[in-house]
């Protein structure tokens, strides 16, 4: 399996000094194209923190991260954003969708800058709705939507210039227990039927359980990192994952 992700003693701190807060303290971890991982932790954990890492979003104060095998910290921070761009796709618990733009610009957005002309970015816009079973809303503003459908456009979205790593930041948090596990059902069908690579941050231990790999933070390390692993004879059973936590 290629590696993807790749962090090498990873700490992120804080105020260095007398009252320095290590968020991270040497965090270790490689993630698999394909494979399909939680994050859980309770606040303060460093869980959001590892995510931003993760993400690009932030910087590590020590350690390195090798995202494809780039290493990103000698990065500038435009090359750090077009990295971004072109390998990774967000979606957040708020949705984040553009109030004043319908369902199909809101995915065209990180076309723009793509060099598509605009029939282009419209039709690739809206296979990316039919993919996520949104194409009949896609000229309703999000408040004609519902929550759930208003997070399907944010995953198209986020899948719309093909990255190569979906982040999911608490993506069912602002919705209720049915919908929440529709969204959920559709990260796992776009990971099993597309074979995308997808890294979900959770503080749920029931959404955390649906994921094949399982990673558990608590007090900025890697508690545990666990695999799921489909037995024809046992079922589901669990095992330590062939990516150790720490190396």
């Amino acid at each position: 399996m290629r590696i993807v992700i790749e962090l090498q003693d990873i700490a992120k701190i804080y105020d260095p000094g007398a009252a320095e807060v290590r968020a991270l303290n040497g965090v270790s971890l490689k993630i698999g194209a394909g494979e399909f991982v939680t994050i859980r932790g309770s606040s303060g954990s460093g869980k959001s923190t590892l995510m931003n890492i993760l993400g690009c979003l932030d910087r590590p104060t020590h350690g390195e991260y090798y995202l494809d095998g780039e290493n990103t910290q000698i990065l500038t921070r435009t090359a750090l954003a077009h990295l971004r761009n072109r390998k990774l796709g967000f979606v957040f618990q708020g949705f984040n969708l553009l109030k004043r733009m319908s369902a199909i610009e809101n995915v065209e957005m990180p076309l723009v800058y793509s060099g598509l002309s605009p029939a282009r970015r419209r039709a690739k816009a809206l296979g990316m709705l039919d993919l996520v079973g949104l194409s009949h809303r896609a000229f309703h503003m999000p408040n004609q939507m519902s929550g759930g459908q208003q997070q399907r456009a944010a995953i198209a979205r986020a899948l719309v210039n093909d990255p190569q790593i979906l982040f999911a930041d608490e993506p069912t948090g602002n919705l209720d227990s049915k919908t929440g596990q529709e969204i959920l059902a559709e990260f796992e069908r776009l990971n099993r039927e597309l074979g995308q690579t997808i890294v979900m941050v959770t503080h749920d231990v029931a959404v955390a359980e649906r994921a094949p790999r399982q990673i558990t933070v608590r007090d900025g390390v890697i508690a545990s990192d666990i695999r799921r692993l489909p037995d024809p004879a046992l079922g589901v059973r669990a095992s330590a994952s062939p990516y150790p936590a720490a190396s």
